[in-house]
């Protein structure tokens, strides 16, 4: 057999393929299609299970029908206490609000989270499996309807993290000063070596700008009337569904705990040069 890390990217991905079907008998789903979405870091698949194996799955409008997403978690990326934490704050979002957010699925013996490994891939992988949410992605023709949708789900996720306290050991990066522009404990990477990077002559656009979000941080501060546990990366166009008119939103991979203008922020980044970009968020 030829060593992992001499196969092409199409060799190593079919071998990953047997290493997925592998982790779905974890969760008693041993006969079931995988359809590959994307290699991003995380692997992510399309799982279309049997009806007879999921029984004990309740069924609910938000989510399509026996149709899953399965990740496998990129290797050395996250912690596994920070992969638990993001999940069990999903299992939360689903237990103590009607938001459309992907719904994680617990093992038979209780396990949000796996480890699984085959001989034809040298390294075991971490694999999380969600339920599947309903919707299609918005590209073209984004309107102010949209945005209006995608706040009133915002609303809702911030209303629940300021009122949800985490469990013992949870564990998300920060996206305040430090987090961001600091030396921080998520990245690993000194914000000396980054800033070192910067070019000369854009130097002192970067300081001007730095210096005035440092002020608007601190003038905000971390009460929970400005700072929780978010999203991180509500893209319109790229992690919002829309089912007719209702936002629903996937891909918690970066939530973090930040200011809940830093979800406001991305979101409106993608139509920040519409000539009626006020409209947006009126």
């Amino acid at each position: 057999m030829k060593p992992y890390q001499d196969l092409t990217r199409q060799g190593r991905l079919r071998r990953v393929n047997k290493l997925a079907k592998a982790a779905l008998s974890a969760y008693g789903m041993e006969s079931t299609a995988i359809e590959f979405i994307r290699d991003a870091g995380n692997i992510t698949y399309r799982v279309r299970a049997k009806q007879a194996s999921l029984s004990s799955i309740p069924a609910d409008d938000r989510f399509a029908p026996n149709q899953f997403v399965l990740r496998m978690h990129e290797p050395g990326y996250q912690t596994d206490a920070a992969i638990l934490s993001e999940l069990e704050w999903l299992e939360a979002l689903g237990r103590d609000t009607d938001l459309a957010v992907p719904s994680p699925l617990r093992t038979p013996d209780g396990r949000l989270l796996v480890e699984v490994s085959i001989p034809e891939v040298p390294q075991p992988r971490r694999v999380s499996l969600l339920r599947w949410v309903k919707g299609n992605l918005v590209k073209k023709g984004i309107r102010p309807a949209h945005f209006r949708s995608a706040g009133r789900l915002m609303a809702g996720l911030h209303q629940h993290s300021a009122a949800w306290t985490p469990p013992a050991g949870f564990e998300r990066p920060r996206y305040d000063w430090d987090g961001l522009y600091g030396d921080n404990d998520f990245t690993n990477v000194p914000a000396h070596d980054v800033q070192a990077q910067i070019p000369n002559e854009l130097r002192p656009s970067y300081d001007r700008v730095t210096d005035r979000l440092r002020k608007v941080m601190d003038s905000f501060g971390q009460g929970p009337d400005a700072f929780g546990l978010i999203h991180a990366d509500i893209g319109v166009g790229d992690n919002i569904l829309f089912e007719k008119e209702e936002a629903r939103l996937i891909d918690f991979d970066d939530c973090a705990f930040g200011y809940w203008m830093f979800d406001v922020g991305v979101a409106l980044c993608v139509v920040r040069k519409e000539v009626n970009f006020g409209a947006y968020y009126a």
